[in-house]
């Protein structure tokens, strides 16, 4: 069982729209209601740090689920379909652009990812992403753990200009955030744009991260530091089995990477 690879989904929106790095609620449900049907287990954060540190553990058909950034269409949407059933996700979100609720939002109207991305950047971030009582909502209810995507969503800049102390900066403003806000203390951190290197691994772990995730494809046999994510498109149960049948193998998925890279 030591070749089990535990497969982590990357999704970053659920909403009634087509555009890229979206899934449509109906297509979500579809892939929760199979997985669920297929017999996969839905690790929380503990469990999946807990798998990771003893990879000799039988864990078959075992998967993380992950959203990205912490847009609005997450609550109004994924949030619903995950509770109806019983499945946890976490949830990295940005908090440079997490408000409380002090104006009221007006009817969510869903846009394309950098349409959103736009408007985050702007005083109307309200109207796109989550705020910190939706967040704190979903994190009561056991169905959405709320983890770390650092603050600005500038860690990239930040390495490629090898600016390392706002790097760091960043990491701990996010971190001290969500301590302020949830009360609780981020152990994951996803990179944003899965941008990193090695010294910026080296800062999350000073920081006390755990687990550090990539947008890389491939498998996750025991290294929390370079976690490999499959991003989510918006197709049915049987493209999704698929790719779970391979990430779940460290083999089938050293095979499968290299035939895409090699075509």
């Amino acid at each position: 069982m030591f070749f089990n690879s535990i497969p982590v989904l990357m999704y970053h929106h659920v909403m009634p729209v087509k555009s890229s790095l979206n899934v449509m609620p109906e297509i979500f449900e579809e892939q929760l209601r199979g997985l669920k049907t297929r017999g996969w287990k839905i690790l929380d954060s503990q469990e999946f740090i807990y798998l990771l540190s003893n990879p000799r553990e039988k864990r078959k058909k075992c998967l993380l689920i992950t959203f990205d950034d912490g847009f609005l269409d997450n609550y109004l949407y994924a949030y619903p379909i995950l509770k109806k059933y019983c499945m946890k996700a976490v949830l990295f979100v940005a908090t440079d652009f997490i408000i409380h609720m002090d104006l009221k939002r007006q009817k969510f109207t869903p846009l394309p990812h950098k349409e959103m991305w736009k408007l985050a950047f702007t005083e109307r971030k309200y109207e796109v992403m989550c705020t910190w009582e939706e967040l704190k909502e979903m994190e009561e209810s056991g169905t959405f753990d709320i983890q770390s995507h650092g603050h600005s969503h500038k860690i990239p800049d930040f390495i490629k200009k090898s600016d390392y102390k706002s790097l760091e900066g960043d990491l701990n403003l996010g971190m001290q955030l969500l301590i302020q806000h949830l009360n609780k203390k981020p152990l994951h951190l996803a990179w944003p744009k899965g941008v990193y290197d090695y010294k910026a691994i080296n800062i999350a772990k000073k920081l006390g991260f755990q687990v550090l995730y990539t947008t890389q494809r491939g498998a996750n046999i025991k290294d929390p530091f370079h976690i490999k994510r499959i991003a989510i498109k918006n197709k049915g149960i049987q493209w999704l089995n698929t790719r779970m049948i391979i990430y779940n193998s460290w083999v089938l998925t050293k095979c499968y990477n290299f035939i895409r890279s090699t075509f």
